[in-house]
């Protein structure tokens, strides 16, 4: 393996070639240390899946950690420092995300003793702490220190001892306690139980899914999927959608679940107002075993909305227009009244039928064409159409 053999690794990162790769930097002499610096640069964030234009990376920490650990116990301080501050930082981000008090705070210092520049005043990350945007700001010195002695471990003991319903908990309070105790970041809440036994989360890098019971944090005990390629493979025996719930925080921010027999779909459309319009921040598959146990998970959705988001029908709302789905490749389609109506050009008659619930009918079945084809629901949204097609109900 040469130094300029690196660079590209991030594309085909696997498991697999890590393993070949730490052989391999054993089996050499000296800390190659550039080839480290390359190495961890490409592997430390592997591109993952995308979805609505939205690029999800996979965070590869504890082998980042693996690799900044084998480096540092051959590094002659001193020596490519510029490559070296590199692979302290990433290591740090990592070490701090996995909850290493150690080697997180030891590379921290190292790295604060080489850093060329003055410290600064103000913390400059878009992360917090504890998700790895550590930089040399007085907040983050603050907070290693903290870390390193066992601070934040006093914190969540302290607040698990409260012994709070988990439904209650703070979000910061779940993701100290979460991290703290069982190395999890979680970030989305997808909902929370009856009587608020457990909440759901997707955690912050969009990889897994976890569960807080207001004692501890635990991998998802359902079978999921983050982020499909497609989703053919949870409607395949599907004949139609079995549920469905849609609600809007506002006029753009959506969460909406869809059941197919025993597969749920959740997925959530965050506003950004720079572009006008909500994207869709993930798409999440979970499959129990039953339809039964699926249909009581769209049940905990709904019962679980956050105050600020209002239920909507699933196809249109005389005062808010129809609920227009937009798959991969196609125009945005909905229902208005009796006929279909797109979104090319706003929210325009496309196609007319008998009544609503025959363009209610067919356009269910177009959609599952859509899905068993390989195509994604990829965003949502309310458009009031021409107001020459009257409210929905009344002939076009």
């Amino acid at each position: 393996m040469t130094d300029g053999e690196i660079p590209e690794m991030g594309q085909v990162w696997t498991p697999e070639l890590h393993r070949s790769v730490m052989a391999r930097l054993r089996a050499a002499p000296g800390p190659r240390t550039r080839t480290v610096d390359a190495y961890v640069s490409a592997a430390r964030s592997t591109p993952g899946t995308y979805r609505s234009g939205r690029r999800t990376e996979l965070r590869n920490d504890r082998e980042v950690v693996e690799s900044v650990d084998h480096w540092v116990g051959r590094w002659a301080e001193g020596a490519d420092t510029e490559a070296a501050v590199r692979i302290l930082g990433y290591g740090v981000q990592a070490a701090v995300r996995q909850y290493d008090r150690g080697r997180a705070a030891a590379w921290y210092a190292l790295w604060r003793r080489h850093k060329a520049g003055r410290a600064l005043r103000k913390h400059r990350g878009f992360h917090t702490f504890r998700e790895g945007g550590v930089d040399d700001c007085p907040d983050c010195v603050r907070d290693m220190d903290r870390l390193a002695t066992g601070a934040f471990d006093r914190a969540a003991a302290e607040l698990l001892r409260a012994d709070t319903p988990a439904a209650d908990w703070t979000e910061q309070a779940v993701e100290l306690v979460a991290w703290a105790t069982a190395r999890h970041h979680p970030a989305f809440r997808l909902f929370s139980e009856p009587d608020g036994a457990r909440v759901w989360y997707i955690d912050l890098f969009r990889a897994e899914v976890i569960v807080f019971d207001g004692r501890a944090s635990t991998a998802s005990p359902v079978p999921f999927t983050l982020n499909p390629a497609d989703d053919t493979d949870f409607v395949a025996e599907a004949t139609g959608c079995d549920q469905q719930v849609v609600a809007f925080s506002g006029k753009h921010a959506y969460r909406a679940a869809r059941r197919y027999g025993r597969h749920v779909l959740l997925m959530e459309g965050t506003y950004y107002s720079s572009r006008g319009q909500a994207e869709m921040s993930y798409s999440l598959w979970l499959s129990p075993p039953t339809a039964e146990e699926a249909a009581g998970l769209v049940g905990h959705f709904a019962g679980s909305l956050p105050r600020s988001f209002r239920q909507v029908p699933a196809w249109s709302h005389p005062r808010r227009g129809s609920l227009m789905r937009r798959y991969s490749g196609e125009y945005a389609v909905g229902v208005w009244g009796d006929g279909w109506v797109t979104g090319q050009h706003g929210a325009r008659a496309d196609r007319e039928f008998a009544d609503e619930a025959q363009a209610i009918a067919a356009l269910e079945a177009q959609e599952l064409a859509w899905l068993k084809a390989g195509k994604v629901l990829d965003n949502l949204y309310l458009r009031m159409p021409d107001a020459r097609l009257g409210p929905p109900g009344e002939a076009t």
